[in-house]
């Protein structure tokens, strides 16, 4: 994703996992104007996540902050949460334009992973495929170990060979997994593959 518009900018966007330690966390540069939905994609990639759950974007706080996601419905202001708006609709700079603007990626209703999505800068087009991930610590928790709290179970369990469910964690996690391990080049890898789609739809 490269443009030659002197106009066009990127955020470098600082991605940590909240409540997990030690901390799971992305940089990345994306396009300023990159819509949420496809946000939400380029966030699942560089995480490490499957995509297999519901998502939102939470601008504020949890309880009364602008929501975005796929609109529902049965969203009801007046007796819960603020309804939710059509994430498709707004984009990276409408939500977060300028350096220290924070909000929150949240994934997994169940397990309710939070994500402190934080712009470190606004900086000018280069000559990178973008989405870019620059920087990066460690794996991403496996899909529904229980969230924050699960998942430091599991880490606790595996590096116990004595405790009590090593055995059954061990054999649930497989052999492949590090928790102390990420890819950035497979991080990269298959941004630049998700970008082709998304330069694609651009086109359409």
């Amino acid at each position: 994703m490269s443009s030659k518009r002197s106009d066009e900018t990127f955020h470098l966007l600082r991605i940590t996992l909240v409540d997990v330690k030690p901390a799971v966390w992305r940089e990345l540069l994306v396009p300023s104007k990159i819509r949420l939905d496809w946000l939400h994609l380029v966030i699942q990639i560089a995480m490490g996540w499957d995509n297999t759950h519901m998502h939102e974007f939470i601008v504020g706080t949890l309880r009364d902050g602008r929501r975005f996601g796929w609109p529902n419905p049965d969203d009801d202001p007046l007796f819960g949460l603020p309804a939710t708006e059509n994430e498709s609709k707004f984009t990276l700079a409408q939500i977060a334009p300028a350096k220290g603007n924070k909000f929150r990626y949240w994934y997994d209703f169940g397990d309710d992973w939070y994500h402190l999505v934080s712009v470190k800068g606004v900086v000018a087009a280069g000559p990178h495929q973008l989405p870019l991930c620059i920087r990066a610590a460690r794996a991403c928790p496996p899909e529904d170990c229980g969230g924050p709290w699960g998942y430091a179970e599991l880490l606790k369990a595996l590096s116990d060979p004595r405790h009590p469910k090593h055995a059954d964690m061990q054999d649930w996690i497989g052999d492949d997994f590090d928790s102390e391990l990420v890819e950035m080049d497979e991080i990269n890898t298959a941004l630049a593959a998700y970008a082709g789609s998304w330069k694609r739809a651009r086109r359409a």
